[in-house]
């Protein structure tokens, strides 16, 4: 919202510079997003001294001009294309390191002949200029046809009284429809600086020879959607320019000026934040306002010329005929106010936020008053601004207005009565405010203290809907009070509670830092998705995942459910990087699938999951890949402890390779996937074809998880390790192999690991060489190579009768 401080002033005495009135209302809550300066500075009132064509041009003039001032000259050469200059002519001149609107003005040549300033046109100075006696006329403004010829040697910003144009730019919240009006600020900033605030109190003559109730009827047959319904009719009308004061106002608030009617309906909604709209009554079928729902399919012009096909939901104001207006958003063109126009009536209603806004969005239609009328309006302000635009109709002789007035008001708003404890305040807030400070401040804001039942209540001003319980109360109070003046202390009774995290909160971190440490980046992804992903992954129809939560309201049909799986969100991680030329890259996130309840009342279960990938470009064997992802899942197991932690083959999952994927087991049960994407999948998604993807149920992890860690003496005795590399068939699990190695090699074979699988034609069809490290010793005493060969035989024994290997 902006606020021209001159504007401002009209309602409280500001004694402070703007930088300090700007910073006392942010801390008051009024928070200032800029303070606008004009820019204009170095362009003065000059005079053309003579007019000589340019040798090498045939519309250039070499001009002498005379700034008025010592300090620049009085005999200044400027080349200048105007083609309307003339000797003794006198117009705005800009010298040498002078700031306009849009750029700044330097020495310089022109076709030859040097330059030193520009003459300026009013379109040049900016929108300060727009509107002025014959600054929007082609060429050079002539300020020698001016009513009040301004002297030479005038100061622009003087003479268009640029100070006024001073603005602040205030960030206004939406709970405070109040704020969003001139009027509404400088209630803000009187409290704030202590000052007596001046509300706007119109005062009529009603000149009119009719009136405005026999002239107009107005009916409501939509009391839900349209509160409140004020109107008054002005009789002899006169279409013409505002006054400078007027339009001085509109620009430095945002807006241009039109014409007298139009601007004085656009000063109210900015000064007290109640839109308005003028109907030329020559138009109005039989006189007769009616505010209704639109017919389904009717049709309307609105003022911007664009034509509105309306459904039924949509309010509007029409005559016995036709559609004149969308209520709140913007009027007709079939009854807008012309240079003929004789009679007009005056519209001042309130309309129900919810349905502007919805009006607003489906018509394309975002207008200064619909962005008042969602934010909800005060019902008790509409005659008040009705009064006031007549006013100004009276203060500006563009017509008589009508006596009386049309007030149609079906639906009163409640004001709730909040309890006045100035003890809880001071409780609430940790301060110690005076009873007598706070009844002050609650006077000033428009608050009314009354008795009811032997107990002090607090009726908030209709304005405020924002104010509805104690708590409201207390802020408005701390925020005059001085929120820098609030010592800062602990809860309650709670001086000696340390926040902390839960065991569920650390494991997760552990998670989270171990897949770091092992050179994963985290990501962070949006939880919908398509319905249509499911069917890129060749999830079966009958699948659990497929039942999906809805969302209601989608932003599209890309995002229109909650996923179940997150191999989508990585699948397109994983594309975007490997498109993009990363060539290797790892990834993952922890967050949550969403898992619908069989009651589709209940919310769904939020399941957390951590999925992720590895994918290398520069490796062709993906079983190498698929054992890195592998023996950092196992890593993830040791350091939290985990130790029935296993994996066993997976053939039947359509999103994985076949014979490349593994189930993740914690205590034997099922709880998460490892495994080459399948090419089909990775094709869909436009994936690295030799990606490895893993989606693993936080909450078996977090369940499983050991923070205790039992000492084991450092051995005092050497052990003896060993390679052992057998050849068996592709179908056979490395998990099998190592389980078959531990229960053979009895006490003394204290390590097992894996460390390499390797497939070549040479081996034999549909066999592969899957290589262990087998480490032995004995607590007790160093062992020889006799010690370890039996359970050495054994273990080759038994995997030869188990599997058919044999050594390679």
């Amino acid at each position: 919202m902006k606020a021209p401080v001159i504007w401002l002033k009209d309602f409280t005495d500001i004694d402070v510079s703007v930088k300090e009135l700007a910073d006392q209302m942010t801390l008051t809550g009024s928070k200032v997003e800029e303070v606008i300066d004009y820019k204009l500075s170095g362009v003065y009132v000059g005079k053309i001294l003579s007019v000589e064509d340019h040798p090498d041009s045939d519309h250039l003039h070499i001009l002498k001009v005379d700034f008025g001032r010592d300090e620049i000259g009085h005999d200044v050469q400027i080349v200048c294309g105007a083609p309307n200059v003339y000797v003794g002519m006198l117009c705005p001149i800009a010298a040498v390191g002078a700031v306009l609107p849009e750029f700044e003005i330097k020495k310089g040549k022109i076709r030859g002949v040097e330059s030193f300033g520009m003459c300026c046109s009013g379109e040049e100075l900016g929108p300060v200029a727009s509107g002025k006696p014959g600054a929007d006329e082609y060429g050079l403004w002539d300020l020698s046809k001016l009513d009040n010829v301004p002297a030479l040697g005038t100061d622009l910003r003087e003479f268009l009284n640029i100070d006024s144009y001073v603005t602040i730019d205030f960030e206004i919240t939406s709970n405070r429809p109040d704020c969003f009006s001139i009027e509404g600020l400088g209630r803000e900033a009187a409290v704030t600086l202590g000052k007596k605030f001046n509300p706007v109190a119109p005062k009529l003559k009603q000149e009119g020879t009719l009136e405005s109730s026999e002239v107009a009827k107005v009916d409501i047959e939509a009391p839900d959607l349209c509160y409140r319904y004020c109107a008054r009719t002005v009789e002899d009308v006169k279409i013409g320019p505002s006054p400078d004061w007027m339009i001085e106002k509109l620009v430095a608030a945002g807006m241009r000026s039109i014409n007298n009617i139009v601007d004085i309906t656009n000063y109210v909604c900015l000064e007290l934040g109640q839109p308005m709209h003028a109907f030329d009554l020559e138009y109005l079928k039989n006189n007769h306002i009616i505010v209704r729902k639109a017919k389904e399919g009717e049709k309307t012009v609105t003022l911007d010329g664009n034509e509105h096909v309306l459904d039924a939901d949509t309010l509007v104001i029409a005559d016995e005929e036709k559609v004149c207006a969308i209520a709140g958003v913007m009027g007709g063109e079939n009854s807008e106010v012309l240079e003929t126009t004789n009679s007009i009536l005056f519209e001042s209603a309130t309309f129900n936020g919810v349905s502007v806004r919805k009006t607003a969005i489906k018509n394309g239609l975002r207008t200064e008053a619909s962005s008042r009328y969602e934010k909800g309006l005060d019902p008790e302000n509409t005659l008040r601004a009705l009064d006031r635009a007549c006013e100004l109709v009276e203060l500006l002789g563009c017509g008589k207005v009508s006596k009386g007035y049309i007030d149609v008001y079906p639906t009163k708003r409640e004001v709730k009565h909040i309890p006045f404890r100035p003890e809880w305040i001071n409780t609430f807030i940790g301060i110690e405010a005076s009873e007598e400070f706070m009844r002050k401040t609650l006077a000033d804001l428009g608050c009314e203290i009354v008795s009811e039942n032997g107990k002090e209540m607090i009726i908030p001003p209709t304005f405020r809907p924002d104010l509805e319980g104690e708590a409201d109360i207390s802020e408005e109070i701390a925020r005059f009070f001085g929120y820098n003046k609030i010592n800062p202390t602990l809860l309650s009774g709670k001086e000696t509670t340390l926040g902390g995290r839960t065991r569920e909160q650390n494991i997760t971190e552990k998670i989270r830092d171990t897949l770091v440490s092992c050179g994963f980046y985290e990501a962070i992804t949006y939880s919908f998705e398509s319905p249509s992903d499911l069917d890129l992954l060749k999830v079966p129809e009958d699948s659990s995942l497929r039942k999906q939560v809805k969302i209601s309201n989608p932003l599209g049909d890309d995002s229109s459910v909650l996923r179940t799986t997150m191999l989508p969100s990585m699948l397109r991680i994983a594309s975007r990087n490997s498109n993009r030329g990363v060539l290797s890259a790892k990834i993952f996130e922890l967050a949550y699938v969403y898992i619908p309840d069989e009651d589709p009342s209940l919310l769904p279960e939020e399941r957390p999951v951590f999925s992720g990938f590895y994918y290398d470009n520069t490796i062709s064997d993906s079983s190498s890949i698929f054992y890195h992802i592998r023996g950092i899942i196992e890593e993830l197991g040791k350091v939290l402890g985990i130790r029935a932690l296993s994996f066993e083959p997976l053939t039947d999952n359509p999103s994985f390779h076949p014979g490349r994927t593994a189930m993740v087991l914690v205590n034997n049960k099922e709880c998460g996937v490892i495994g080459i994407i399948h090419p089909s999948v990775a094709d869909g998604f436009e994936a690295p074809q030799k990606a490895c993807f893993f989606e693993i149920e936080a909450k078996a992890f977090i369940d499983a998880a050991k923070s205790e860690r039992v000492y084991k003496q450092i051995p005092k005795f050497p052990g003896i390790s060993r390679d052992l590399a057998v050849v068996v068939d592709k179908a056979v699990a490395v998990g099998d192999l190592l389980r078959c190695c531990k229960s053979a090699g009895g006490k003394l074979l204290k390590e097992v690991e894996f460390f390499d699988v390797y497939e070549d034609n040479k081996l034999g069809d549909n066999k592969k060489s899957v290589a262990v490290s087998l480490i032995f010793r004995d607590d007790s005493r160093t062992l020889t190579d006799d010690d370890i060969k039996t359970p050495f035989d054994s273990i080759l024994s038994k995997l030869e009768k188990q599997f058919d290997a044999h050594l390679r």
